[in-house]
């Protein structure tokens, strides 16, 4: 069951420490957490992060050591299948990891601290069925707050304090949105934003403490169609059965009364009897 690590994303920020006092303040770093949910409980997640490429030229210099930040940027990723692509002026570094079930998946946190219960640090997917429809509940938590007491207790050097420090001075340097693509029609949400396919889209900036929800309702077509069929069914058994009686009583009706025979000969006779008398 692949995990994403609440450390690697931290490294990430760090890393970012590099090049952020280089940007201006509309040259943002962007991440986008994008999570594809399953009617199974399976998916997957991307962790994509973009930086200025004019800012990765230097990395070597920048970061002072062997590698350069591009590399370290890759390392420090959730292992999975790695991409990296230019566009519109920026480098991506994306990784995406599958997970069986999401209920087993970490959420997205810039620290590793919470007072609050472990029931907290995971996405959570619930389905309740219904006859005629499944409706489903999901739950998540991102935290982009470095927690106060963690930043108390940190030297003025150390690295919660160098990301507090510049978030502060410009929120909008990191952008991270996060995306869920769910697996049925959003019914309710709390997402800034839902766009096609079903994905419900939040912007955060540092400093948020996000719940994410998406209800969602998927109608069961299966069962509506063998309704409309059984009904088909059941009115043809009913035809059948009205005719079965109708003929039934047909049948035992008495036909009409008809004259004996002997009648006709009568006639017949008396009028022979006549035309001989006649003679």
């Amino acid at each position: 069951m692949a995990k994403l690590s609440y450390f690697k994303i931290l490294i990430i920020f760090i890393l970012l420490l590099f090049v952020i006092p280089l940007l201006s303040s509309c040259d943002q770093t962007l991440i986008n957490v994008f999570t594809e949910v399953n009617s199974d409980y399976s998916g997957t997640r991307t962790i994509d992060i973009a930086v200025k490429t004019e800012y990765l030229q230097n990395s070597t210099a920048i970061s002072g050591q062997n590698k350069s930040l591009s590399d370290k940027i890759l390392e420090s990723l959730p292992e999975g299948e790695y991409q990296t692509f230019d566009e519109e002026g920026y480098t991506h570094f994306s990784s995406t990891i599958s997970f069986e079930d999401i209920n087993f998946l970490q959420h997205i946190s810039i620290d590793n601290f919470s007072e609050t219960p472990p029931e907290r640090f995971y996405a959570k997917l619930e389905k309740v069925s219904y006859f005629f429809h499944d409706e489903y509940f999901f739950e998540d938590y991102v935290d982009m707050k470095i927690d106060e007491t963690l930043l108390a207790s940190s030297d003025a050097n150390s690295d919660y304090s160098k990301i507090a420090g510049l978030a502060k001075e410009d929120s909008n340097i990191l952008n991270v949105t996060y995306q869920v693509k769910f697996p049925v029609k959003i019914t309710r949400h709390n997402a800034d934003l839902i766009g096609d396919s079903n994905i419900a889209i939040w912007n955060i900036k540092y400093g948020d403490e996000k719940k994410i929800f998406i209800e969602g309702d998927k109608t069961k077509l299966l069962t509506y169609f063998l309704i409309v069929i059984l009904s088909f069914i059941g009115l043809f058994i009913i035809f059948i059965i009205i005719i079965i009686i109708y003929n039934s009583k047909r049948s035992k009706r008495q036909p009409p009364p008809r004259k004996p025979l002997y009648s006709y000969d009568n006639y017949f006779k008396r009028d022979r009897y006549f035309d001989t008398e006649d003679e």
